[in-house]
C-alpha cells in the first residue's frame, strides 16, 4: 500500500511539473512572437514612411531639372501635386514618430527640418505660379533645391534613427528573452527541487511510518500494526458477516534456549519462525509480533475449521524445522490459540481474550499443539 501510494504521487507530481513546464515553454513562445510581431508592426510602418517620404526630395528635385530645361504645363502640374503631398506625409512621418518609442531628442532636430522646409512650400508654390512665356524664375529653382536639400537630409537622419533603434531593440528583444529564458528555467528548477524535496519527505515519511509498525527483527508486523488491522478486519467481518479468526502462538520453551544458546542465536530461531509462518499464510492474512516469542495471527474470511487446518499446518512446519535452517542445534515447536469471531464479539479485544484463554490452555496441556476456544 504504502509504495503503491508513494508510486501514485511520484507520477502526480511528475505530471504536474511536466504541465507546468509545457505551459511556461508555451508562455514564452507566444510572448516571443507577440512581441516581435509588435515591434516588426511598429517600426515597419515608420520605417515605410519614411521610405516613401524619401522619395518626394528626388522626386522634387527631377520635376525642378526638367521644368528648369522646358517649362511645360504637364511639369507644373507635376511640381503642384508633389508640393501637396510633400506637407502630408512629413504630417504622416510626424505622427508616427510622436507615437514610437523613440526618445524625442534624437529625432525633433530632424523633424524641425522637415517642418521648416514645409513652412517654404507655399512661398515655392507662388514661384510656380511666376512661371511666363517659358521662362522659369531663378528663386523657384533656388529654392526648389534648397527645400529638397533639407528633406533629403532629415529623412536620411530620421531612417538612420529608425533603423538603429530597431536593431537596438531587436537585441533588447532576444536579452529579454534570454532573461526570462533563464528565469523561467530558475523558476523550474526550484519548483522541481520543491517536488523532489516533497516526494523524498514523504518516502521518509512513509518509512519512518513503516518503521513504526514493523518488527525489526523479523519483519512482521508489529502490535501497532496488529491493533490498527484487528480493529478495521474485525469491522469489516460485522459488516459483512464473514467470519474472523485469530491465532495466537507462543514459542516452546524459548527462554530455555536464549540461555543455553545465547540471544543471537535466539534471534536467528525467531527469523526462521518468523519466515516459516509467513510461507504458511495467505496475503490477506496479518501476521505480528507481539512479544519476545509471542505471534498473532489475523484470517480474515476464515471459519474456526479453515484457522484450525492453518495452525495444525503451521506446527508441523516449525516441529520440522532442521538445524540448518535454524541456524543452531535445536529442534522447536510452538502452542497455538485460536478463536474465531462470534456476534456476541462487540469488540476486537474480546475476541483476543478467548483465543489467549486457548492458547493458555494449549501451554498447560503440554505444548506444542492447537487449542480452539
Amino acid at each position: 500500500m504504502s509504495q503503491r501510494r508513494h508510486r501514485t504521487l511520484s507520477r502526480q507530481l511528475a505530471l504536474g511539473f511536466t504541465l507546468l513546464a509545457g505551459v511556461c515553454a508555451l508562455t514564452i513562445g507566444l510572448y516571443v512572437v507577440n512581441a516581435r510581431q509588435h515591434m516588426g508592426a511598429n517600426y515597419t510602418a515608420l520605417v515605410a514612411d519614411v521610405v516613401r517620404a524619401q522619395q518626394h526630395p528626388v522626386l522634387l528635385r527631377h520635376t525642378l531639372d526638367r521644368l528648369h530645361e522646358a517649362p511645360e504645363v504637364a511639369h507644373e502640374e507635376r511640381l503642384g501635386n508633389l508640393l501637396w503631398r510633400i506637407p502630408q506625409h512629413i504630417n504622416g512621418v510626424s505622427h508616427g514618430l510622436t507615437r514610437s518609442q523613440l526618445d524625442p531628442a534624437d529625432y525633433v532636430p530632424s523633424l524641425d527640418r522637415l517642418h521648416q522646409a514645409a513652412a517654404q512650400l507655399p512661398e515655392l508654390q507662388n514661384r510656380v505660379d511666376e512661371i511666363q512665356a517659358g521662362i522659369v524664375p531663378v528663386e523657384l529653382t533656388r529654392l526648389g533645391y534648397e527645400i529638397e536639400n533639407e528633406l533629403a537630409r532629415a529623412y536620411s537622419e530620421l531612417n538612420e534613427l529608425i533603423h538603429v533603434a530597431a536593431a537596438e531593440q531587436r537585441i533588447l528583444m532576444e536579452r529579454l528573452t534570454w532573461a526570462i529564458g533563464v528565469l523561467v528555467l530558475l523558476v523550474l528548477i526550484v519548483v522541481g527541487g520543491l517536488m523532489l524535496a516533497l516526494l523524498r519527505l514523504h518516502r521518509e515519511r512513509e518509512a519512518v511510518k513503516r518503521l513504526s509498525l514493523v518488527d525489526e527483527l523479523t519483519g512482521l508486523g508489529n502490535r501497532r500494526y496488529l491493533m490498527e488491522a484487528a480493529n478495521r478486519l474485525h469491522a469489516q467481518s460485522l459488516r459483512n458477516g464473514q467470519p474472523l479468526s485469530i491465532a495466537l502462538l507462543d514459542l516452546d520453551l524459548f527462554k530455555q534456549l536464549n540461555d543455553s544458546l545465547g540471544h543471537p542465536t535466539g534471534d536467528g530461531v525467531l527469523k526462521a519462525f518468523a519466515n516459516a509462518v509467513r510461507e504458511e499464510t495467505r496475503q490477506a492474512d496479518i501476521v505480528a509480533r507481539i512479544g519476545g516469542e509471542e505471534f498473532c495471527i489475523l484470517m480474515p474470511d476464515t471459519s474456526s475449521e479453515g484457522a484450525f487446518e492453518v495452525a495444525e499446518r503451521i506446527r508441523h512446519r516449525i516441529a520440522g524445522l532442521t538445524e540448518p535452517t535454524l541456524g543452531a542445534p535445536t529442534t522447536l515447536t510452538v502452542s497455538l490459540g485460536l478463536a474465531t469471531g462470534r456476534k456476541r464479539d462487540s469488540d476486537f479485544d474480546s475476541l483476543y481474550s478467548r483465543a489467549d484463554k486457548a492458547l493458555y490452555t494449549a501451554k498447560a496441556n503440554g505444548r506444542n499443539c492447537t487449542r480452539v476456544a
